[in-house]
């Protein structure tokens, strides 16, 4: 298993609190908040975990503005402060920036929510894409998964992850009394039975362009871990397989018609010509 799963297992399994994502450090990290619902916005809050208590960041308003404490100041931005995206941008992190940040969105009438990013340095963040299994669906869709666990004995905890190159989101969490925890951008809409002892079956409703990425599926039992993961690629029209013989039975179809319209049997020759489909003979395709 990779470093940035093993990190967040462990952490998971100490009971040190539940982190939302996990990003790579970079030159200039940005830190994703977008509120998924849509009650009134009141006020945004960032802050870091400084060894015992939290620092302030920034604090966002809607009629007051931006307020970004000195420390702070020159290092951030907020590249797209609208309605429901309130994210952190760094203009150059360093070392310093590595730790636990907390989003927390004051709302009317829903109340607060709130996500928490951990930053972790370069080298404790690496993906494994083995055993990677393709997926397609359209955005707004529902894509569901399903993991069998292999490991041969009780499992403790499973563990779904959304995966992109430079962070690790949380799907959900399910341990070994059943107890689901979710991630903050997933909770309104993900279902998952936490019960099932052979494996895991979640469905991820309302696909965004955004969840398209890798997703993974961490088993963890007494002495074995089991890893399983999908890709989910989008597709802007139906997708469908046409095979050497509908290929065939096209042209000679557009061939009969382009004879029967004698006048304009150049025009629609050409127009035949011009479509080369000589790469579809033999061998299966999928068109759009």
């Amino acid at each position: 298993m990779d470093h940035a799963a093993l990190l967040i297992v462990v952490l998971q399994l100490c009971g040190r609190r539940f982190v939302d994502s996990t990003v790579k450090l970079t030159e200039r990290v940005k830190l994703e908040c977008i509120y998924p619902k849509k009650a009134t916005i009141i006020q945004t809050s960032w802050m870091k975990l400084n060894v015992t208590h939290k620092e302030n960041i920034a604090v966002l308003h809607p009629m007051y503005g931006i307020h970004i404490e000195d420390k702070y100041n020159g290092r951030i931005y907020f590249e797209n402060a609208s309605r429901e995206d309130k994210s952190l941008s760094f203009i150059k992190s360093t070392l310093e920036d590595v730790g636990l940040y907390f989003c927390s969105i004051v709302t009317y009438p829903d109340g607060i929510w709130e996500k928490v990013i951990e930053i972790i340095q370069a080298d404790a963040f690496e993906v494994s894409e083995k055993q990677n299994n393709p997926m397609f669906t359209k955005p707004g869709g529902n894509v569901a998964f399903t993991c069998p666990y292999k490991i041969g004995d009780s499992v403790q905890q499973v563990m779904w992850e959304r995966i992109k190159a430079d962070r690790v989101d949380i799907v959900v969490l399910c341990n070994s009394s059943g107890k689901r925890s979710f991630g903050s951008d997933f909770k309104e809409r993900t279902l998952v039975d936490c019960s099932d002892q052979a494996n895991s079956t979640i469905v991820i409703q309302n696909f965004t362009a955004s969840d398209f990425a890798t997703y993974r599926c961490v088993a963890t039992g007494r002495n074995k871990t089991y890893v399983m993961s999908f890709t989910v690629a989008g597709k802007t029209s139906d997708l469908f397989v046409r095979t050497w013989f509908d290929v065939k039975k096209e042209r000679l179809w557009k061939r009969r018609d382009c004879l029967s319209l004698q006048g304009e049997v150049a025009q629609c020759t050409a127009g035949s010509q011009g479509q080369d489909l000589r790469s579809s003979e033999g061998k299966d395709h999928t068109l759009s």
